[in-house]
C-alpha cells in the first residue's frame, strides 16, 4: 500500500471528527454530504478488509500449493521414474520415454499439471510393472488425487486474487466520492464557521491529505489530495479494518 494513498482515507475520518465536534450553524446542513462520507468510510472499511483477507488468504494457497508441489515430487513423480529407470538394461540404448522422465526443476503448478498428466498416461501402460516393483496397486489413483489437489489449490488462488482486485477497485472509487464528500462540506463549513479563524484552520488541518517526509517538497496540500483521489489504496490503519496477518 502507498503511504499518500492511505493518507487520503485518513483524511477522510478526520473530517468525521471535526463534523462530529463543529455542527453547521444556522439554516445550513451537512446532513447530504455527511451522509455521503459515513457511507464511504464504511465501504472502505469493508473494501480493507476484503483485500487484506484476499492477500493473506492467497498467501497461504501459495504456501499450499508449495508443499502440494512437494509431495507430487517425492511421494509420486519420483518413485516412478526411479522405478521407470530400474527397468533399463545399463547396456541398452533405449532411454526413457519421455512422459517418464524427471522434470526439468523447479516447476511451477501449470507446469507440474502438465507433468502429471503425462506421466499418468505413460505409467498407466506399464501399470503391472510398477505395481510389481513396490508401488500400491491404487498408486494411479492416488496419483490423480494429489495432482486434483492442485487444481483446487490453484482455484482457491485465483478466487482470492480476484477478491484483491475487485476490492482494490472498489477502494478507489470510494475515495474519489470521500474527496467529493469533503468538497462539498468545505462550503458548508466555510459557511457555518467564516468568521472562526480557529475553527477554519482546524477544518483545513483535517481536511489535508498530508505530505509525506521526502516525498512530497514543493506541492501543495490541494495538488496531493487531487492525486490522491484518484489512486487504488489499501486501508489497513481506518478504525475498524480487519488487521494484516503477523
Amino acid at each position: 500500500m502507498d503511504k499518500r494513498q492511505q493518507q487520503v482515507a485518513d483524511s477522510l475520518v478526520r473530517v468525521q471528527a471535526f463534523l462530529d465536534a463543529h455542527p453547521a450553524t444556522g439554516t445550513l446542513a451537512y446532513t447530504h454530504a455527511r451522509e455521503m462520507l459515513d457511507g464511504v468510510v464504511e465501504r472502505l472499511r469493508s473494501f480493507a478488509g476484503a483485500q487484506l483477507s484476499g492477500r493473506n488468504q492467497s498467501r497461504a494457497e501459495v504456501r499450499r500449493q508449495r508443499d502440494q508441489l512437494a509431495l507430487l515430487l517425492d511421494q509420486h513423480i519420483r518413485p516412478i521414474v526411479t522405478i521407470a529407470r530400474a527397468q533399463i538394461e545399463p547396456t541398452s540404448d533405449v532411454g526413457l520415454p519421455a512422459g517418464l522422465k524427471m522434470p526439468r526443476l523447479p516447476l511451477g503448478p501449470t507446469k507440474m499439471l502438465a507433468v502429471c498428466d503425462s506421466m499418468l498416461e505413460a505409467a498407466r501402460a506399464q501399470q503391472a510393472v510398477f505395481v510389481a516393483s513396490g508401488l500400491p496397486a491404487d498408486f494411479l489413483a492416488q496419483f490423480t488425487a494429489a495432482r486434483n489437489v492442485l487444481v483446487q489449490l490453484m482455484a482457491g488462488r485465483a478466487t482470492q486474487v480476484t477478491t484483491q482486485v475487485a476490492a482494490r477497485t472498489g477502494l478507489k472509487v470510494q475515495l474519489t466520492r470521500g474527496r467529493r464528500a469533503v468538497e462539498r462540506l468545505d462550503a458548508l463549513v466555510r459557511a457555518s464557521y467564516r468568521r472562526d479563524e480557529t475553527v477554519l484552520s482546524a477544518w483545513a488541518q483535517a481536511k489535508r491529505v498530508r505530505l509525506l517526509p521526502g516525498g512530497g517538497a514543493g506541492r501543495s496540500g490541494e495538488s496531493v489530495e487531487a492525486e490522491a483521489a484518484v489512486l487504488p489504496v489499501a486501508v489497513s490503519a481506518l478504525p475498524g479494518a480487519v488487521p494484516a496477518a503477523a
